[in-house]
């Protein structure tokens, strides 16, 4: 219940929403009690007044009217209600949506690396989408609810006080007990239900991202019966969860029509006239409107608590590098410095760098190298602030890193690596990434850069071009365009290359690299450290450092380190 409560409040700011839905859907109720009892009371006193003679003194008028004025009123109130509830629902599921990105990319690489990504996405969107229950489907219809009690019990006590114990003892057994005995019975299936969709989807994900690699190993066949065992759980999951819908469906159907039986005989025992026990019957039959929703949300009470712990959860984790209490203000300087930094990666024991020196000063073109696993892109990962070094020391403008705002520090940096990473959304909010300022003009002038701007005009859309989930409608040479188009419209000063090159053809590199030279010779005081075992992007450098296991086995300028060493000559023997 804790983990509602905390959802409960992330709400707060559209409050008023909620409570206009609420006072609309009490409303409503009102009107439908109204509506039905008004008609039950109608068509029994006119037949009384019929069988009586005294047909055409009773006033048909006040009573009709009020009937249609019930029915339209319920009309308008509830679409009103559906309206102004589902926007309610909508504002707060996506403010949620953004307080789960809010609480994750902090996260990013470090914590989330050991979250499969097909859970990650459940949780974004399936427990996400879960929480609408919470807000749509217990806060309004409780209070549509009490009040329609309360109105029910103030018109029974002052027409015929015999039926009001029976009526509201009916009501609260299906209002308070069944959907008590609901929640309790179906908690299990809606936590199983939600496990499962999310195993379910997290081997799903495993499969499509990893298919080439599992076929090549033969291994198909087990993420396959993974998701077939998932699959079964979410059906068992299913199954129990509808059974106990059926039953409390069931119970609902033979309770409305025995409450009005109830309220009827009790009103017509203490000697109420019939018009008025008719009265009593349709009020307790009606108020039975509300107890359905309620059940409803009671039987997915324990799904809504298991997505809301699971969400809950994101925030309970530690993220790997935090902003320090009092950040240090930005400095002017760009020059990077590594002194005797020692890093490992959380949860092992294996230093991946040992006491490395390493400098970039403005202007700088610095090719780092080494065999895999050397630790090369370790070197980024501390730079972009997705780790902290356990030994040693980074400075940015003679400014400790860790003593800067994490903002700040990737402010200074422009990544582009050998994935080129592209959302599933437009080449325009790709390129925005950079800057949700930028203007058309700036996005044309970067693709135009990096050599991108002919093919993203030749395509039907342009910039509004879906690129496709990862960017799978767009080849590797054409992603790796835009990334650095995107590092291009971030303008950031230091520019750090991890592998871009990697898998593209000699002519897609060599345009890639002419269009990096240009922009870098724009600004003297523009460095760029490249990551890289391609020699191209070798010879592009000016200095250039070897890492072998960790250390920095040579380092220098890059015409001498080309000419005499050896650590060098063994990565690269064409040299």
């Amino acid at each position: 219940m804790s983990d509602l409560r905390f959802f409960l409040g992330l709400a707060r700011p559209d409050r008023w929403w909620l409570r206009l839905g609420a006072a609309l859907a009490a409303l409503t109720l009102l009107a439908g009690i109204g509506l039905l009892s008004l008609s039950g009371w109608f068509i029994t006193a006119s037949a009384v007044a019929g069988l009586a003679g005294a047909g055409r003194a009773f006033n048909y008028l006040f009573a009709s009217g009020g009937v249609r004025g019930f029915a339209l009123g319920r009309t308008v109130g509830r679409y009103a209600e559906r309206m102004v509830t589902h926007e309610a629902t909508f504002r707060i599921l996506a403010r949620l949506r953004l307080w789960v990105f809010d609480t994750v990319a902090p996260l990013a690489p470090a914590r989330l690396g050991r979250m499969r990504g097909g859970d990650l996405l459940s949780r974004v969107t399936q427990d996400v989408d879960a929480l609408d229950s919470l807000y749509l489907r217990f806060v309004t219809p409780v209070t549509a609810a009490v009040t329609g009690a309360v109105f029910a019990s103030v018109i029974l006590a002052f027409l015929t006080p015999a039926a009001l114990p029976g009526v509201l003892g009916t009501f609260l057994l299906a209002s308070v007990i069944l959907p008590y005995w609901a929640a309790r019975t179906a908690r299990q299936a809606g936590q199983d239900l939600t496990g499962e969709a999310s195993t379910l989807r997290a081997e799903a994900g495993d499969l499509v991202s990893g298919l080439a690699e599992l076929k090549a190993y033969g291994a198909t066949h087990r993420i396959i019966g993974r998701i077939e065992t998932a699959n079964a759980g979410l059906v068992d999951a299913q199954t129990r969860l509808s059974s106990v819908s059926m039953i409390n469906g069931a119970i609902l159907a033979l309770a409305a029509p025995l409450s009005f039986v109830l309220g009827f005989g009790l009103a017509a025992a203490s000697g109420a006239a019939a018009p008025v026990s008719a009265l009593a019957g349709f009020i307790a039959f009606a108020l039975f409107e509300a107890a359905a929703p309620l059940v409803q949300a009671a039987e997915l009470y324990g799904k809504t608590t298991a997505s809301a712990r699971r969400l809950k959860a994101l925030t309970e984790i530690t993220p790997a590098v935090s902003d320090p209490a009092r950040p240090a203000p930005l400095p002017e300087g760009w020059d990077l410095s590594l002194k005797n930094v020692t890093f490992r990666y959380p949860e092992t024991d294996t230093d991946i760098l040992d006491g490395i020196d390493l400098s970039l000063p403005e202007g700088g073109r610095l090719a780092l190298v080494g065999a895999s696993g050397a630790g090369k892109s370790s070197v980024i990962k501390l730079l972009m602030r997705f780790y902290s070094a356990q030994g040693g020391a980074i400075t940015l403008g003679g400014a400790a890193l860790d003593a800067l705002a994490i903002s700040d520090v990737r402010s200074r940096f422009a990544l582009v690596d050998q994935r080129a990473e592209l959302l599933s959304t437009t080449l325009r909010a790709n390129l925005r990434l950079a800057d949700p300022d930028a203007e058309e003009d700036r996005l044309w002038d970067a693709l135009a850069r990096a050599g991108a701007a002919d093919f993203v005009r030749r395509l039907p859309e342009g910039l509004k071009t879906w690129t496709g989930e990862l960017g799978g409608l767009v080849s590797g040479g054409q992603a790796r365009r835009i990334a650095l188009a995107r590092a291009f419209v971030k303008n950031a000063p230091v520019l750090l290359l991890d592998e871009p090159t990697e898998g593209l053809d000699e002519t897609t590199e060599a345009d890639f690299l002419d269009a990096l030279d240009l922009w870098l010779d724009e600004d003297p005081r523009r460095s760029t450290l490249m990551v890289t075992h391609r020699v191209r992007l070798l010879e592009r450098a000016r200095q250039i450092a070897v890492l072998e296991n960790g250390r920095i086995a040579a380092a220098g300028p890059a015409g001498d380190l080309r000419q005499s060493d050896t650590a060098l000559k063994r990565l690269f023997p064409s040299l």
